[in-house]
């Protein structure tokens, strides 16, 4: 029998799977007003259990409304920590964090602070696979499961069904495999399973909700497996490939996918808080380092405002990847991705000439209403500005 508590974890994950990926709110699309839900080259940080003074902060010279107005929306929604990168003109132009990495140590979060990015996760893993099929090594029509296939038939018990057979790279980008976050998100759930053994289940014992291709289901669940895909393709660890192949290039050194637990944090992690009273929605209760290629990553601000200055389709400084070997999304001349979870909000914006970043250490009931605040505020100041900052607050010092 199910227990009343257990009714209640699933009540609350299926909240926040579905919150991720509504039929009606695309996880990536060019700008608008609605919600989209579902991403270092500095070597002087410090460690976070030694930074206990004030945020230190690179000069944002000029963009001081920036910096009071986004105090503001901390204490109007409770946020303990935060960084802001605003890109212009293929610059940096403002990098500010704000509150405590920390609330119990005094610990400040600082410009090399690590924040969990949830699904902005994805778009890097979409930047990975697109590099994979520039490469020929992948290629969008290739299947996913059963004999010739990418992985084969190492998972579950033969024979697969048909239609598992026919999944495709594509259908895993798009989202229209035909998985299911019913009646949980299987990633929130068995946290003690391993990624083989959680695909082993779903293959077992979930039929597909829909014929490959033929409907859009948010799935956290299919990019795992493009994580997994990354993995055979390579013969490398999904987080060493990124980390080689795609952040390295970009100049991003300190992003690393994140461990499970408050103990585990890698060096200069931020500590995660949330307003949820249920224990289960626990920052701390949740498989991350499972989620890698779907929601796994840690970085900070600066790390993505990299990220982004490589993604914008502006062809005066190369992107890392040339507009005709881009996928999905990637194409767009704009795009934007959320990421959320328990303990962590993130905000990704990306476009010519301008792409912001906010990333948070603090989640609550009203996340959804936390992400549009922070994209509209984002946003005004952004497109209300004529007067930039020539110079690179990280590079021009």
């Amino acid at each position: 029998m199910v227990s009343n508590e257990n009714i209640i974890r699933i009540i609350l994950l299926l909240l926040i799977s579905h919150s991720c990926k509504s039929d009606d709110i695309a996880p990536y699309s060019e700008p608008t007003n609605d919600i989209e839900i579902g991403a270092e080259t500095d070597e002087s940080s410090s460690q976070i259990n030694s930074n206990t003074g004030e945020n230190s902060s690179v000069s944002n010279t000029g963009l001081e409304d920036i910096t009071s107005g986004f105090r503001q929306l901390m204490t109007i929604y409770g946020f303990s920590g935060a960084q802001v990168a605003i890109t212009r003109n293929n610059k940096i132009v403002y990098l500010e964090s704000f509150g405590k990495a920390d609330i119990d140590a005094k610990i400040t979060v600082n410009d090399n602070s690590l924040f969990r990015i949830g699904s902005i996760s994805k778009p890097i893993t979409l930047t990975a696979i697109s590099k994979l099929v520039a490469d020929g090594q992948l290629s969008l029509d290739d299947r996913v499961f059963g004999p010739s296939s990418i992985l084969g038939t190492e998972f579950g018990v033969m024979p697969y069904d048909s239609e598992e057979e026919s999944i495709t790279i594509e259908h895993l980008i798009e989202h229209t495999a035909g998985f299911t976050n019913f009646p949980i998100d299987i990633m929130f759930d068995d946290n003690d399973l391993t990624q083989a053994e959680l695909i082993t289940k779903v293959l077992d014992e979930r039929s597909l909700a829909s014929v490959p291709g033929s409907r859009y289901e948010f799935s956290n669940f299919g990019y795992s497996l493009l994580g997994r895909v990354i993995e055979k393709v390579t013969r490398k660890t999904y987080e060493s490939y990124v980390k080689e192949f795609i952040l390295a290039p970009m100049e991003i050194s300190k992003m690393a996918i994140g461990l499970n637990t408050k103990s585990e944090r890698i060096e200069e992690e931020v500590t995660y808080y949330t307003n949820f009273a249920n224990p289960y929605i626990d920052p701390y209760g949740i498989n991350v380092k499972r989620m890698d290629s779907h929601g796994g990553w840690i970085a900070s601000a600066k790390d993505l405002a990299l990220f982004a200055m490589k993604s914008d389709n502006e062809a005066s400084v190369p992107d890392f990847l040339e507009p005709k070997d881009k996928l999905s999304y990637l194409k767009r001349k704009s795009w934007n991705h959320n990421g959320y979870l328990p303990g962590s909000i993130s905000v990704l914006e990306v476009g010519y000439p301008t792409s912001f970043v906010v990333l948070v250490n603090k989640s609550a009931p009203d996340f959804l209403e936390i992400i549009q605040a922070i994209r509209n505020f984002m946003r005004e100041k952004v497109e209300s500005r004529t007067d930039w900052p020539k110079t690179d607050v990280v590079n021009d010092l």
